[in-house]
């Protein structure tokens, strides 16, 4: 007999009322169901619409006896069983049926993709979470684009405890948001931090707070943006210095000791005139008096020391600093003047060598930035701050001092 209408109804009542969202094989004309297949499926239909699916089953068993069965009907028998075992909760025997279905020449490139996503979606939710991942890499490798399966596979892997994979696919969702201009969830830079936090992430976990204060602005992302800056291992003093400058900056400094540190450590950094600043904004606070007024005439003698000799021995160090390979010297002088006053020798420095090899590129833009700002030019210091790039401290003071700015 011709493809009949029950034939058709059948396919819909077994894949959609299942909730397996599932593509039936297409119908063509020339697919016909022999008569003696008809009553079978037409009875299996029957018991499965009843709910009696172990009746049914044997049915379709009946008609898997039947010889010399077409693809068309094979395709029917399995689809058939797949919707059985679904309703029984048979997943592995479902999951099978769709592997077999996914080998038939019939489907459709559409239905096939179809057909995937169900598969998956079933392995899901019966936490079949290795297998859900293998199903939807293989309907990414299909052709499927459906947003929400990238969503199940981060989850599979996370579940499966596989979170550097649950990491890097959410990092390739955020990726591709970001690249068509949207601004991805709160939750799945959330989601990027708890895989950080289980796989001991500290540059990850530092830049997706990062990232969190930047578009979801809450006094815990700032918390954790800040003390993780703070407690970042492997910083050079320039670039530990840099982050004591934006806390202060920020009015988040508030003690003697921590004016005190930032002045010791702008004098590990080679940048003395820098450390006489803080113990000035420190004065300014009125931190640096009373019993503390001893420490810091200490500490701002010993610096004015070392500034003195500096300025006696700079044009020496300059005429060095040019002929080394690196001009990382040459930046800190150019720098450094700057912060005493020289602005203008001070910025030509800096430019002189930024045009030349950097053992950090990022943190000598950073502070050349903030003192094309401090001059007046703040266009040009956006500019270069905008050029910072990766997952790193001087990147992501970049980011906060933009911010920062924006706010004013």
């Amino acid at each position: 007999m011709k493809h009949s209408v029950w034939i058709r109804n059948l396919l819909v009542a077994t894949f959609l009322s299942s909730a397996m969202s599932m593509g039936a094989v297409a119908a063509y004309g020339k697919d016909i169901v022999s008569n003696k297949m008809a009553v079978p499926l037409k009875q299996a239909e029957q018991l499965m619409k009843q709910g009696k699916y172990a009746q049914a089953d044997e049915a379709i068993k009946e008609v898997q006896a039947i010889p010399n069965a077409s693809p068309y009907e094979h395709d029917i028998i399995t689809q058939l069983q797949i919707a059985s075992a679904v309703k029984q909760n048979k997943v592995d025997v479902a999951l099978a049926g769709y592997t077999h279905l996914l080998s038939s020449s019939r489907l459709t490139k559409d239905q096939r993709i179809q057909t995937m996503m169900a598969q998956a979606s079933l392995a899901y939710r019966a936490r079949k979470y290795p297998q859900t991942a293998q199903y939807i890499q293989q309907y990414f490798k299909a052709g499927g684009d459906n947003p929400h399966m990238q969503t199940l596979l981060i989850q599979s892997y996370f579940l499966n405890n596989d979170f550097k994979s649950a990491l890097n696919e959410q990092q390739k969702q955020i990726n591709t948001e970001l690249k068509n201009g949207s601004v991805p969830a709160e939750t799945q830079w959330q989601f990027m931090v708890n895989c950080q936090q289980k796989l001991g992430d500290q540059e990850g976990l530092r830049h997706s707070y990062m990232q969190l204060a930047l578009h979801y602005p809450k006094p815990e992302y700032w918390s954790h943006v800040m003390n993780s800056l703070v407690s970042a291992k492997g910083m050079t003093p320039q670039v530990e210095l840099e982050v004591w400058r934006f806390r202060e900056q920020a009015g988040l400094l508030t003690t003697v000791d921590q004016y005190m540190t930032m002045a010791e450590i702008a004098v590990q950094a080679g940048l003395p005139h820098v450390g006489k600043e803080a113990l000035v904004g420190g004065r300014a606070k009125g931190l640096l008096t009373g019993n503390n007024a001893s420490r810091a005439l200490r500490l701002e003698d010993y610096i004015g020391k070392i500034i003195e000799k500096q300025k006696q021995e700079f044009n020496t160090q300059l005429s060095v600093a040019r002929q080394e390979k690196t001009s990382d010297g040459l930046f800190k002088l150019g720098y450094d003047s700057f912060a005493g006053g020289e602005v203008a020798d001070g910025i030509k420095i800096m430019q002189a060598a930024l045009a030349k090899p950097m053992t950090d590129r990022n943190i000598a833009s950073l502070e050349y930035a903030l003192a094309e700002q401090a001059s007046g030019d703040k266009k040009k210091a956006v500019t270069v701050l905008k050029s910072l790039t990766g997952q790193n401290v001087p990147a992501e003071l970049a980011s906060l001092w933009l911010m920062k700015w924006q706010a004013k």
